[in-house]
């Protein structure tokens, strides 16, 4: 019988972690895949604390989230690749545009093979509940950029100086959808269209939150 692994246990086996190399962020992105219900646990009550265990089959799960993760931060966009084709298609254009032609990001070793292999997975009809991505990163990303930033975080502030679009998606990653918006209506939409859409439906959104809260304030 294979013994229970909790999620810090897993991730130092899946990707050969000693305990010292076990970044606390690392375990905090997990614990919030975790909280979405992307990744499935048991819960095994002690006296003081529950204590969670991966449930079973999760162990691919957990190691395919954690690669998605390194490039995409937001947990709710890792799950959504999981779970809707558009989104995981559209994420996996992200993937190629940053992969293609490059043997390093932000210092970070790739290998060009498992590189291609990861994107063409991803675009493909590849089974991300059972199957595991080929890992691009010498390195995971998380360990070796730290302080919560995102491999995606790092080159679009690395040349949003010089990339409209760059400055427009790190502006939408960052949360700041005003800005977003601002650099929208300066730009030749066409050649966003997709983000476009995506930002506006996320700005419409915030604004009629936005909006019955103020009801609910002059209730």
């Amino acid at each position: 019988m294979t013994s229970r692994l909790t999620i810090p246990e897993a991730i130092r086996q899946l990707f050969d972690l000693d305990m010292a190399g076990l970044s606390p962020q690392l375990k905090y992105k997990a614990m919030s895949l975790e909280r979405n219900g992307l990744i499935k646990v048991e819960k095994e009550s002690k006296v003081q604390r529950k204590k969670l265990y991966l449930a079973p089959g999760q162990l691919t799960v957990l190691y395919n989230a954690l690669l998605l993760n390194a490039v995409f931060p937001d947990p709710k966009q890792v799950k959504a690749i999981f779970t809707e084709p558009l989104q995981r298609q559209h994420c996996a254009g992200i993937v190629q545009s940053m992969f293609e032609g490059s043997n390093s990001l932000m210092g970070i070793a790739l290998s060009s093979s498992a590189a291609r292999e990861f994107t063409l997975a991803l675009a493909g009809d590849f089974d991300l509940y059972h199957n595991r991505l080929p890992n691009p990163f010498s390195v995971l990303p998380q360990l070796a950029l730290g302080d919560n930033l995102s491999l995606m975080h790092a080159l679009l502030a690395q040349s949003a100086a010089m990339n409209p679009a760059d400055n427009l998606l790190l502006a939408y990653l960052q949360g700041d959808l005003d800005k977003a918006m601002t650099l929208l209506s300066s730009m030749d939409n066409d050649a966003v269209e997709p983000l476009r859409l995506h930002i506006e439906k996320a700005h419409r959104q915030a604004v009629e939150f936005d909006d019955l809260l103020e009801q609910f304030r002059n209730l």
